[in-house]
């Protein structure tokens, strides 16, 4: 292989995303992605508006729209109590894609720009030696590693990611929410006669359910649950999916004509904040540096976000821009940019799975629309979490003044 600058671990979104960004600023990219693609990936198939803003910088938002995407105009918001109100995005709209549709469109841009993309190439070591990082890579089980060598290492190899063990920032959460999620075909639309264009959060007691519809009639159907839930089911993973369906008020009725395609797909734990994400040549990105609860749907937008934070700190690097480890630590405080997603997530959490308090506050955002629109554009990655974490507007919204 020839020389490389970079070495990228992970084609997800993050991982290409990252590589487009520096391929097309002259940097010499080689990708690894341990699958091939394409690939099903459990995903909730939703990008939120933020996305749509990142998309569009990353020059790829014609092909997404072109891909056959369904625009997302707003989110459903559906209380324990079956009380519900719509939140209309106002500055710009989401999208509901398959996850695979997405990561072919991205990691093509990637190819495009430059990338060297290597599939079903499996890191198995990196290290640090004479100024250089090399790479330890098997192309296909059973066979001798192969050694490639660059100045910096980006890990996007998401969840259990191997470059974050490697590089010392710990293993993978042991605690959190796990999804089951799985396409549907025959789900009955929310309104009879209008044809979707807004997603679904159904809350309940002790679990959640997002609905995002996607084309050729299909709905992607994902409950996260705590990992006590799941282990006290003995049966099939499908009857306990369709159990939790059925519990939910605003999506038990539509149900009578849906059928399972494929089968459901689980991933988790869910949720963490990995406190360095910057080691020795090692920058971190996308899952492998912090996983958001999918509760308010941001997952991409922190994977395309952190792609465009970790590509600036990396191209100062490469221009010598002090010590490597002194010029990654760019990116280090500029990740901080993205810890209100975490503060958002963390306090919706918090009322959502209190039925009085989420009823209460489904029937002020229906009562004073204009809340609701200033809360779905924060959750949105339109406007700064600030804007809605202020005491003020909190009691507003919980009805307390």
């Amino acid at each position: 292989m020839p020389a490389a600058d970079v070495i990228v671990v992970g084609g997800g979104p993050a991982g290409s995303a990252t590589a487009a960004s520096l391929a097309s600023r002259g940097v010499r990219v080689a990708l690894f992605e341990r699958a091939t693609f394409p690939r099903r990936k459990p995903c909730g198939d939703y990008l939120n508006p933020g996305c749509d803003a990142a998309l569009a910088r990353l020059g790829v938002r014609d092909a997404v729209a072109a891909s056959g995407a369904r625009a997302v105009r707003g989110m459903h918001l559906v209380a324990p109590t079956g009380d519900g109100v719509t939140l209309p995005f106002e500055q710009r709209a989401g999208w509901d894609l398959p996850r695979r549709t997405l990561d072919d469109i991205l990691l093509a841009h990637a190819e495009r720009c430059g990338t060297r993309v290597f599939q079903g190439a499996c890191v198995v070591g990196v290290a640090r030696e004479s100024g250089r990082v090399r790479v330890a890579v098997t192309h296909r089980p059973g066979a001798a590693p192969e050694t490639y060598c660059a100045s910096l290492v980006v890990g996007a190899d998401g969840l259990r990611s191997a470059v974050a063990r490697i590089a010392g920032s710990g293993g993978a959460p042991r605690r959190g929410r796990y999804t089951v999620g799985g396409y549907l075909e025959g789900l009955a639309p929310l309104w009879a006669g209008r044809d979707p264009d807004v997603g679904e959060v159904h809350l309940g007691t002790d679990r959640y359910c997002g609905v995002a519809y996607l084309p050729g009639g299909l709905a992607n159907v994902t409950v996260a649950v705590d990992r006590s839930a799941l282990r006290s089911h003995h049966g099939p993973i499908d009857a306990w999916y369709w159990a939790s369906l059925r519990a939910f008020p605003a999506l038990a009725d539509r149900l009578a004509h849906a059928h399972q395609v494929g089968a459901v797909a689980g991933s988790g734990p869910l949720s963490y904040w990995r406190r360095s994400c910057v080691a020795d040549g090692i920058v971190l990105v996308g899952d492998a540096a912090a996983y958001v609860d999918p509760l308010t749907g941001q997952g991409v937008y922190l994977a395309l976000r952190g792609a465009e934070l970790a590509a600036a700190a990396v191209l100062r690097a490469l221009g010598g821009d002090g010590p490597v480890r002194r010029a990654l630590a760019v990116y280090e405080r500029a990740r901080r940019e993205l810890t209100g997603v975490f503060v958002i997530s963390r306090i919706l959490q918090l009322l959502a799975f209190r039925p009085g308090i989420a009823g209460r506050v489904v029937r002020r955002l229906r009562a004073q629309p204009e809340l609701g629109t200033a809360l779905i554009a924060a959750i949105g990655n339109v406007t700064r979490p600030a804007t809605v974490l202020r005491p003020g507007f909190i009691a507003r919204t919980l009805g307390l003044v």
